[in-house]
């Protein structure tokens, strides 16, 4: 059995005006995808340079402020938070960065491209493929970044301080009625108390009180 070397057959037409252009179509499809994909990582290059230099002035400035006086737990919460924010926010600009500038190394010559992409047209869509996914892996990064951000944010209005109590509120029984309120002060052989909704102190001598007790909430 002997091997018969392949020939290429023409095509059953010739190609018709509208095979034609859209060859032509295609081809400059392919010669604008690349620079396209890096004028989008471009633009979110610069954007998320300025979100990160926004993002980490504020934390400098204001961060020692605003965690000060939050609990232990509360402050590693928020500093893990605002931190992992700040660290996928340089992670997505870094993809950016190679989406943009592109990360291959070496010197490519013509008989590696077409050894393997076929064709130079191949070539550059596979570049602007490798960037496109690396500018949609950026963006998904940002994303998570974001919501870091904002949990931490939204951490740092919710976070009782360390040391804060919670009001403690004293209910005075005299004469057969009660008043609640905050303890303004209990010397004089009296007791003041503020409540709610009046706007001077309610004063009981304390040879009326009959039950003093701290609660709560009134």
């Amino acid at each position: 059995m002997t091997n018969t070397p392949l020939r290429p057959r023409l095509p059953g037409r010739p190609p018709t005006p509208t095979d034609l252009t859209e060859r032509d179509r295609f081809a400059a499809l392919a010669e604008a995808s690349l620079p396209t994909v890096r004028a989008s990582a471009e633009a979110w290059r610069n954007g998320l340079a300025a979100f990160v230099t926004l993002v980490t002035t504020g934390v400098v400035i204001k961060g020692r402020d605003t965690t000060a006086q939050l609990t232990l737990g509360w402050r590693i919460a928020v500093t893990l938070l605002i931190g992992g924010g700040i660290a996928f926010c340089l992670a997505g600009l870094w993809q950016a960065l190679a989406a943009q500038a592109g990360t291959h190394e070496g010197t490519v010559t013509l008989a590696d491209i077409h050894r393997r992409h076929a064709s130079v047209a191949a070539y550059q869509i596979a570049l602007a493929d490798a960037a496109a996914a690396r500018l949609r892996r950026g963006r998904a990064i940002v994303a998570v970044a974001l919501v870091c951000l904002l949990l931490g944010i939204v951490a740092t209005w919710w976070a009782p301080e360390a040391g804060q109590d919670p009001a403690a509120y004293v209910t005075v029984t005299h004469d057969g009625t009660s008043a609640c309120g905050t303890l303004v002060s209990a010397d004089g052989g009296s007791v003041r108390i503020r409540v709610a909704g009046t706007a001077e102190a309610v004063v009981v001598p304390m040879k009326r009180v009959t039950d003093l007790r701290v609660v709560s909430r009134c």
